[in-house]
């Protein structure tokens, strides 16, 4: 009697793991010259000075939860305890300022930098330091220099369509460089405390179950 084939189960595709090398820095003090090289272009470029204090602020200073164990209220994040979720050296800081403010000369819409001072720039960011290159790394949204200018005009208290997220937030200290970049609310919402890499396995796991339960189709 014929023995009746055993189905082949179904081998799942392997997504490698890319992990980049961390990126090597300007020194503190070099950074420093940065930091007022790029907040005098960004004021040229018609961005507010409050704009900029608050990208500052995300930067160099704790956010406001002033109940349980680690209560703080805008403090430095270098005076903090390293054990402290929202530590950051004050090397990483500053770095992060620099690197903020850099990627909004990569908006849509952004004034072109002295190519001077863009090449000085460009070892903060991991993309091509020119307008129209920078999307939100999770859901590839595109911000608008423009609208930065005009809600820094017009500021809308306890709203922002401008937000800072962490590739990976479970990452101890979290404020580091290479962690920190622009991302939108919704982007934030959805990740959620998930990495990067883990919550785009999880849209394609999605976006395959939709397929599956036919409710998705391309017409």
């Amino acid at each position: 009697m014929a023995s009746t084939p055993q189905a082949m189960p179904a081998v799942q595709p392997s997504i490698p793991i890319v992990q980049s090398a961390p990126k090597s820095y300007p020194a503190l003090e070099v950074v420093q010259d940065h930091i007022v090289a790029v907040r005098a272009a960004l004021r040229a470029a018609g961005v507010p000075g409050n704009t900029i204090g608050s990208i500052q602020t995300k930067a160099y200073r704790t956010g406001r939860k002033t109940t349980g164990e680690h209560a703080t209220n805008r403090e430095s994040r270098w005076k903090l305890n390293p054990a402290h979720p929202q530590y950051g050296t004050e090397h990483h800081c500053k770095i992060i300022f620099v690197k903020l403010c850099t990627q909004l000369f990569c908006f849509d819409n952004a004034p072109v930098l002295d190519p001077k001072l863009a090449s000085q720039l460009e070892i903060y960011i991991d993309h091509p330091l020119a307008p129209d290159t920078y999307r939100d790394k999770l859901l590839l949204e595109r911000f608008d220099f423009n609208d930065l200018v005009s809600e820094g005009l017009n500021p809308t208290h306890g709203h922002s369509s401008f937000h800072i997220g962490h590739e990976d937030p479970s990452l101890k200290p979290k404020h580091q460089p290479d962690n920190v970049g622009w991302r939108t609310f919704r982007s934030n919402l959805i990740q959620g405390n998930m990495t990067l890499r883990e919550s785009r396995i999880y849209f394609i796991k999605l976006i395959a179950r939709y397929f599956e339960l036919g409710e998705l189709r391309i017409s």
